[in-house]
């Protein structure tokens, strides 16, 4: 861009008046703001606006950097620096950066959505576009008659091998591809889970996945909430009666509680006693921060254990990819269910996953990811250790969300409040935790006296003994609410605004 375009910004800095960074971000945020400056449109680099301000390059280059961070631009190799496109109208920095999931009905609201930190999604802005299509493009060329046609029921031969041996070496399950069947995501492997059992009553955990509980409920099932405390499922307290039992032992949703060797010996002996099954739900097991690897319960009741996995929060929801591994015993009734829901899923993205297993792009993308949500979430724990130090932290160890109890604050006030604020975010008690208490019940299953931290000392000391044995805090004695907030899609440097905005919240 030439000197008089890059005059034509309206950037001038003014020696004495404050850090020239500060200025570079302050003007150019407002010209963005102001619509003077589009989605799209190509700002000068940081060495020829450096060179029109009179400036260092890193002046101009670490003012495109935080206003990257924030949301305001979009930066790509080889192409500088781009207006990021602003989907609502006056929101606030970082948003744009955000994953967008939309506003539920329930949520409607006038006030713009600056940050949407429901779980359930990963960072979508790291979707590994070039690999991914890169395998997409080995799976077309690749393509036979066989391949073009209606696939198998069950999947594709090649990705239920590839899955089997995958999911043995990363998560330790016992499978061969015979015990694989390929599903639309977690979703309909829950479906046909439903079909299958035709009826059955299932137990399932409180406070749990809603959704899947309701998914089950309008498919035949019928749930039944069973107590999770600071070990996961609480067995005792299971019906004699229950024919299954849903379970995520690797990260519990919502309270991030990792199910203990010795609860899950006991869940296995008391399925065997009463001639259930066990479903596993293998959440958020991918990410692990402060603790050793936990394997999959399949792997040790391979006959005993359904496992249930997806790409959905490792890669993206789109592509709809997920899997059951099932018993032998119920393979033709899976089958004959699958029958009945469609005719095969989308045979190509099916090859472009198994390649793109296969040569290790999978795991290099777990692997960076990792890396990132883990610098989130220790941002998060951070500005929530300065901001709300009374405030309590489960599940931080693992997964892409943390549960943060705030004592004193009715938990229904806090999240409308937080709404308010145009955070949108889901209070415990949605999730079938104990209203009475502002969220008692996810207070008591995330072990205020088992692993979790109070952010009044050391965040990131505290999230390492999460998991790992160290002393314990003390529960606190005040009930009050307990929010789910997601750091997945956080950039770093918005991790104080976002816990800014909850406070103020709390405030009000």
């Amino acid at each position: 861009m030439s000197e008089n375009q890059a005059r034509e910004l309206l950037v001038g800095l003014q020696r004495g008046a404050g850090p020239l960074q500060r200025q570079v971000e302050d003007q150019l945020r407002a010209l963005i703001r102001d619509g003077r400056l589009v989605a799209g449109e190509r700002l000068p680099s940081s060495r020829a606006l450096a060179s029109d301000l009179s400036v260092s390059r890193g002046v101009v280059s670490d003012a495109y950097a935080q206003l990257a961070a924030e949301g305001w631009l979009l930066i790509a190799p080889r192409s500088g620096p781009r207006v990021a496109d602003a989907n609502l109208k006056g929101s606030d920095p970082f948003a744009r950066q955000l994953s967008r999931k939309g506003v539920r009905p329930s949520h409607a609201t006038d006030v713009a959505v600056r940050y949407d930190l429901r779980p359930g999604r990963p960072d979508l802005a790291r979707f590994p576009r070039a690999d991914w299509l890169r395998s997409l493009g080995v799976a077309v060329r690749g393509a036979g008659d066989a391949e073009l046609d209606y696939p198998p029921t069950a999947g594709s031969t090649r990705l239920r091998g590839v899955l089997a041996a995958y999911r043995g070496r990363v998560r330790g399950t016992l499978a061969t591809a015979d015990d694989v069947l390929v599903c639309l995501g977690a979703a309909q492997a829950f479906i046909s889970l439903a079909v299958a059992m035709h009826g059955a009553r299932v137990a399932v955990e409180r406070p749990g996945h809603v959704g899947i509980r309701e998914l089950l409920r309008v498919r035949g099932l019928q749930p039944v909430p069973v107590r999770v405390d600071d070990e996961g499922i609480v067995v005792d307290e299971l019906p004699d009666d229950v024919r299954a039992v849903l379970v995520t032992p690797a990260h519990q949703f919502p309270t991030g509680v990792v199910m203990s060797a010795a609860r899950r010996a006991e869940l296995l002996a008391w399925a065997e006693a009463h001639d259930a099954v066990i479903v596993e739900d293998d959440y958020d097991a991918e990410y692990r921060y402060d603790r050793a690897p936990v394997g999959a319960l399949q792997g040790l009741r391979p006959d005993l254990v359904f496992h249930i996995g997806s790409v959905s929060k490792t890669l993206a929801p789109a592509l709809r990819l997920g899997w059951l591994i099932a018993p032998a015993a119920w393979h033709a009734r899976l089958l004959e269910a699958r029958e009945g829901l469609d005719h095969g899923l989308p045979a190509l993205e099916q090859h472009a996953l198994a390649d793109f297993i296969e040569r290790g792009a999978y795991d290099r993308h777990i692997r960076r990811s990792a890396r990132a949500y883990r610098r989130r979430r220790d941002a998060l724990l951070e500005a929530l250790a300065a901001q709300l130090p009374d405030a309590t932290v489960s599940g931080a160890a693992a997964g892409l969300h943390v549960a943060v109890h705030i004592p004193d604050a009715d938990e229904a006030a806090l999240v409308a409040a937080c709404r308010a604020q145009g955070v949108i975010l889901d209070g415990a008690a949605q999730h079938g935790a104990e209203p009475r208490t502002g969220a008692a019940a996810l207070d008591e299953a995330a072990g205020h006296g088992a692993g979790a931290m109070r952010m009044g000392g050391a965040a990131l000391d505290g999230a390492a003994q999460h998991d790992t044995g160290a002393p314990r805090t003390a529960r606190p004695a005040s009930p009050g609410s307990t929010l789910l907030i997601s750091f997945a899609a956080v950039p770093d440097a918005a991790a104080g605004h976002v816990v800014e905005l909850i406070a103020r919240a709390r405030g009000a």
